[in-house]
């Protein structure tokens, strides 16, 4: 692959001059000087660069300079014997001929390396071409399975219902017994898929980005837990001024409901649940947080907290182990980031990252300085 940059006009005008400034030398020495000065020194450089920038093609200049300087020893009238200049012409073309070698290895090897180069960036882009269709193919089978699994249940549920309501004498002991653990496992079976749907959700990015205020998505999600919270005694505590962040609302309240589901379900038993939602700005982004005091996480499972199918509960009714899981997606979907900090026996927080929203940090900014 012939490489341009080798014959621009300015290396030409340059050699051009060297190659003219070498005659001339040629020409005065040999017939005004009538000298044997050891001028041709100087003629290695036309020679050396024609052939570092042209590779074989740049011997040409060597052979010229070498033809006009035994024609110009014919027609002077110096007492040194031609072999001098036959000697000096040879040494011209050998070295011309060795460093144009050199050039022409290391084009090949440049060229190599631009094609590898290449290649690689073209594996590279069709592998990441493969892995978003496989992704967009397990996300539609996903959402389609767990959308499709909704259906039989409702059906399975309400008969069961109706087992339970109108043939509950015929049933007997046995019967309904058998019919609670149908809708039991109906129930558990609904929470599963929802789950699973909620992941595949999570990955999307249909939704708008716009402020949302992250205090006003929290109390909701209070309210509507306001029964289980009062059952667990939990104490809830939203700070009044987090900051706006730019996100989809949707998501960001997918996030915050499962890690206040996580933050109760992980509360143990020993106390009553003490939760905190806050947040602040750092580096130009949202840095959220909501902190437990809990059971906490081992430190040998803090890296596997957001994989998904992977749950940690000691006992009890497992879930599908995809709520954290739901979260990283969803967060790395708006482009933010998502880790956990925890003790065993004191609890955990995590955080997560968010755009904030535009004219939010200036506030934020000025807040901090009036606290300072």
């Amino acid at each position: 692959m012939e490489n341009p940059d080798r014959y621009t006009k300015p290396k030409l005008v340059f050699m051009a001059f060297l190659v003219a400034l070498s005659l001339f030398l040629i020409a005065w020495f040999h017939h005004v000087e009538k000298s044997d000065v050891v001028f041709t020194h100087f003629m290695y450089l036309p020679v050396v660069l024609a052939a570092l920038w042209w590779g074989h093609r740049g011997i040409w200049v060597a052979a010229g300079l070498s033809l006009a300087l035994i024609v110009s020893r014919l027609f002077s009238e110096l007492e040194v014997s031609l072999w001098v200049d036959l000697v000096r012409s040879a040494s011209f073309l050998l070295a011309g001929a060795v460093v144009a070698e050199l050039s022409e290895r290391r084009n090949r090897l440049e060229d190599e390396l631009v094609r590898q180069g290449r290649e690689l960036e073209s594996r590279v882009e069709e592998r990441t071409r493969e892995l978003k269709e496989r992704n967009r193919d397990l996300e539609a089978y996903s959402y389609t399975i767990s959308h499709d699994l909704i259906a039989p249940l409702v059906v399975i549920e309400g008969f069961a219902e109706l087992l339970l309501e109108r043939k509950v004498e015929e049933l007997g002991e046995d019967g309904r017994e058998y019919a609670e653990r149908i809708l039991k496992a109906v129930e558990r079976m609904r929470r599963l898929t929802t789950s699973l749907l909620e992941y595949a959700r999570a990955g999307k990015t249909e939704g708008e980005a716009e402020a949302v205020n992250p205090s006003e998505i929290a109390r909701e999600l209070l309210a509507e837990r306001e029964m289980e919270l009062r059952g667990l005694k939990a104490s809830v505590d939203v700070r009044d001024d987090l900051p706006a962040v730019m996100v989809d609302p949707v998501k960001l309240n997918q996030v915050l409901a499962n890690l206040l589901d996580n933050a109760l379900k992980y509360s143990g038993k020993e106390r009553a649940p003490l939760i905190e939602v806050g947040g602040e700005v750092r580096e130009g982004e949202v840095v959220l947080y909501v902190r437990d005091n809990g059971v906490g996480i081992e430190a040998e499972d803090l890296g596997q907290v957001f994989e998904p199918f992977t749950r940690f509960e000691p006992g009890g009714e497992p879930g599908l182990g995809i709520g954290l899981a739901t979260v990283k997606r969803a967060v790395e979907g708006w482009g933010g980031r998502v880790w956990v900090e925890s003790t065993p026996g004191e609890g955990s927080t995590f955080y997560f990252t968010a755009p904030i929203a535009a004219g939010h940090g200036a506030r934020a900014r000025v807040d901090a300085d009036r606290s300072a």
